[in-house]
């Protein structure tokens, strides 16, 4: 009788663990990557053909899991947007990311274990260390992709597509950073775990631990950031709320400025009219000399002025 894990069959458990980590960090990376046309069809397609991927068994699997695998591979190329050469390229380069991670899973459960993967009674015996394998295999996945995404964007971006402002690549950054230290957390655990309690044997209490352990890891991470993400938005408003504070200081200081310019042309129209009508009273008076000075008086003033 096969082994089981978590009430599940060691060998659909294995499948599993290799496929679903392995596809949705291929297919995440790549939507990511290549600014899909339709997003929920193309995550449909290929959680579908995932899906199947992991139902199909027996010797249909020999044949199934490599078509299945093409169909996955193809998805960011019918779904993607950009020239087919680039699609083309970000698809290989993801795809030579995924493929070796059978083999890269099968080397870390061996130095761990002892054994390969195929080996199912020896990974229900030391579930937590095939888990700690699984993780650390995402974990490198994941590192390798994010600077594939990197180097895409700084040296082969998309013609057409505007650059992400400073802000969105700033809380991307912060969010795959949180990805990848729960990652790390979640391996690092499970080290522990195996340390300090010893190989499950296939004990589904002390399983059950560790996943609620897990979770309980995950759910504080997500917490964590979600108050990142709160305080980053409190900073932005504070930051914005101060320009237009300095706005509007500005403003009443050009306000007052121009209220002022405005009372001193009242002031000096005020003035002249006043200056002319002495200028003409004089002159009608026959004081034509004096009317001349004060005329002269008050062009030094407003030169003056």
């Amino acid at each position: 009788m096969e082994p089981m894990i978590l009430g599940i069959p060691a060998g659909v458990f294995v499948v599993l663990s290799v496929v679903v980590p392995t596809w949705l960090v291929y297919l995440g990376f790549e939507s990511h990557i290549l600014h899909l046309r339709n997003r929920w069809a193309y995550w449909v397609v290929g959680i579908s053909l995932m899906v199947f991927a992991v139902l199909v068994r027996g010797d249909l699997a020999e044949f199934a899991h490599p078509l299945l695998g093409a169909l996955m591979a193809s998805a960011p190329l019918l779904f993607g947007r950009g020239t087919l050469a680039r699609r083309v390229t970000l698809s290989a380069f993801g795809l030579v990311i995924v493929l070796p991670g059978d083999l890269f899973l099968d080397m870390t459960f061996d130095i761990l274990a002892g054994a390969t993967i195929d080996d199912h009674a020896t990974v229900a015996a030391n579930a937590t260390l095939f888990a700690c394998a699984t993780l650390f295999e995402a974990f490198v996945e994941i590192t390798l992709f994010w600077g594939l995404t990197a180097l895409v964007r700084r040296f082969y971006p998309e013609e057409g597509v505007d650059v992400a402002a400073p802000s969105s690549r700033r809380a991307s950054a912060i969010a795959s950073s949180f990805a990848v230290f729960s990652v790390v957390q979640a391996m690092l655990l499970a080290l522990c775990f195996s340390v300090a309690v010893g190989p499950c044997d296939g004990d589904s209490l002390l399983l059950r631990l560790f996943g609620l352990l897990m979770l309980l890891c995950f759910g504080v991470d997500t917490v964590l950031l979600l108050a990142v993400g709160r305080f980053r938005g409190k900073v932005r408003d504070d930051a914005r709320a101060a320009d237009l504070s300095g706005e509007l200081d500005r403003y009443l200081v050009d306000y007052q400025a121009t209220v002022d310019m405005a009372q001193r042309s009242a002031r000096l129209r005020h003035d002249l009219r006043n200056q002319v009508q002495v200028a003409n009273a004089l002159a009608e008076r026959g004081e034509l000399e004096l009317a001349e000075q004060h005329i002269d008086a008050m062009l030094k003033e407003l030169d003056g002025r």
